[in-house]
């Protein structure tokens, strides 16, 4: 790895580690789900349907949770303790029949699920049609390169040497087509792109979503946008 990228490298986990400790995610669910129809696209993977327990809690009129996974077992047994109304559905976001299932909500939830989509641009615009007043979508990033506006970075198929670059601005995380090779088997576990905050920005604009707000730092960023 050359100075200049270990330049860039050294920056983005800088920037990253002053910009993660001063912003808590929980508190866009608390603001913007009271009154409200709420739901939460990848709901279970590590999470088991916590931020759509927590929509419930804030006082959001209806619930409902999608994940290409069954419910999980922590999911089904928080779901009994709480008496919860939360509904899931279990399809692929990316399927017509899927979000008609789903149905429109006020207020849509997405996170860490756009750099795991092969087709990012027909995820946000799949999210457009379900959502009524505001999106709410967190993605891990890449920092963005100087004088290279929304660069984007494809993972399947690159050299180890190259991936190497990439697993060192997450260093002790794990990454499927990173840290180890592409394997289409792994499908929506694998990291598919690299995209900068400008990359990000461009497409939800793309797909009619004007971003109200934004936080975060390089490595990882929330937007909350309102459907044009």
């Amino acid at each position: 790895m050359n100075a200049l990228l270990r330049l860039w490298v050294l920056h983005a986990r800088l920037g990253e580690r002053r910009k993660r400790s001063d912003f808590d995610r929980e508190q866009l669910v608390r603001r913007y789900a009271p009154g409200r129809s709420f739901a939460d696209i990848g709901c279970m993977w590590s999470v088991h349907g916590a931020v759509g327990f927590l929509a419930e809690e804030a006082g959001a009129t209806a619930v409902t949770g999608l994940d290409v996974m069954a419910p999980t077992p922590e999911f089904e047994a928080e779901h009994r303790r709480r008496g919860s109304a939360l509904r899931f559905v279990r399809g692929d976001v990316h399927e017509p029949d899927t979000l008609a299932h789903v149905g429109e909500h006020d207020v849509v939830w997405c996170t860490g699920v756009l750099y795991h989509s092969p087709h990012p641009v027909l995820l946000l615009q799949r999210l457009h049609s379900i959502t009524g007043q505001v999106l709410i979508l967190a993605t891990e990033t890449i920092p963005d390169v100087p004088g290279l506006a929304h660069a984007s970075v494809f993972y399947p198929g690159m050299r180890a040497r190259d991936r190497g670059l990439h697993e060192s601005l997450r260093p002790g995380r794990p990454a499927l087509a990173i840290s180890t090779e592409f394997d289409p088997a792994q499908s929506f576990g694998a990291w598919w792109w690299g995209l900068s905050a400008g990359a990000v920005r461009a497409m939800l604009a793309a797909c009619g979503f004007g971003v109200l707000e934004e936080h975060g730092g390089p490595l990882h960023r929330t937007f909350v946008a309102r459907p044009g």
